[in-house]
């Protein structure tokens, strides 16, 4: 089989991204050959939400759908952090600041209040 150029390889993404059939999907792939897995092709392949969706293009749709369930999963635990701050009256230059909330969640800081796991069995189960 032939290389494949951009534009191809883009409306391929583009039919995969929208085929709701793994197997259809996987055959596709495998139709490809190796040499055409690219990011931009593999990253089109799962299935997204709509939520995930608006993530992805507001990105620049170069994220897995499992990278943008991160950063989504992360998104709500911060708003909730950010919820908690605002409960115990902290300025807004703290909790409106990402690099903040990033540090609280990842356990870099420890606010007094503020359990982190509690936040994430409450959201997630």
């Amino acid at each position: 089989m032939e290389k494949l150029n951009t534009q191809q390889l883009s409306g391929i993404a583009e039919l995969v991204h929208y085929i709701n059939d793994k197997d259809v999907t996987q055959c596709v792939l495998e139709k490809l050959g190796r040499e055409n897995w690219t990011r931009a092709i593999l990253g089109n392949c799962s299935y997204l939400t709509p939520e995930q969706e608006d993530v992805f293009e507001s990105l620049g749709g170069y994220y897995t759908s499992e990278e943008i369930d991160e950063i989504l999963h992360n998104d709500d635990i911060n708003f909730e952090i950010a919820e908690k701050l605002k409960e115990q009256g902290v300025t807004h230059y703290l909790y409106e600041n990402e690099e903040y909330l990033d540090e609280i969640r990842e356990g870099k800081i420890i606010c007094e209040g503020i359990d982190v796991g509690e936040i994430k069995n409450m959201l997630f189960g």
